[in-house]
């Protein structure tokens, strides 16, 4: 996070207020990789990739019951990733955060 340009910034500070708004229960932990969001467990870890100028969110919902979209959504499950999950959502734009709240919700829902 602390290589990350001022849009990664603003764009991680978007996600991580949207997440905290799902419930009172929500928790932060900034590990040395990634940061965790979690209730009593993780529901999404966050990866920053600031030369690619992508953030990565990884969330605990299965990748068989979503429309795979290549270049946002991913299947990891059988995939060494840092952090807690088995879809990989890329995000790049603002608009990705905003494709992303449904399934961040759902993570967060389900766990």
């Amino acid at each position: 996070m602390a290589q990350a340009n001022e849009v990664i910034k603003d764009r991680y500070e978007a996600l991580k207020a949207f997440l905290l708004a799902l419930g009172d229960d929500v928790q932060i932990k900034e590990l040395k990789n990634y940061i965790a969001f979690k209730r009593i467990r993780n529901f999404a870890c966050i990866e920053f990739s600031p030369q690619a100028g992508k953030i990565y969110a990884y969330i605990k919902v299965n990748p068989g019951s979503v429309n795979i979209i290549e270049g946002f959504t991913r299947d990891v499950r059988n995939i060494g990733h840092w952090g807690t999950g088995d879809l990989e959502i890329t995000i790049i734009s603002d608009d990705d955060i905003e494709r992303a709240k449904p399934l961040l919700a759902r993570s967060y829902e389900i766990n």
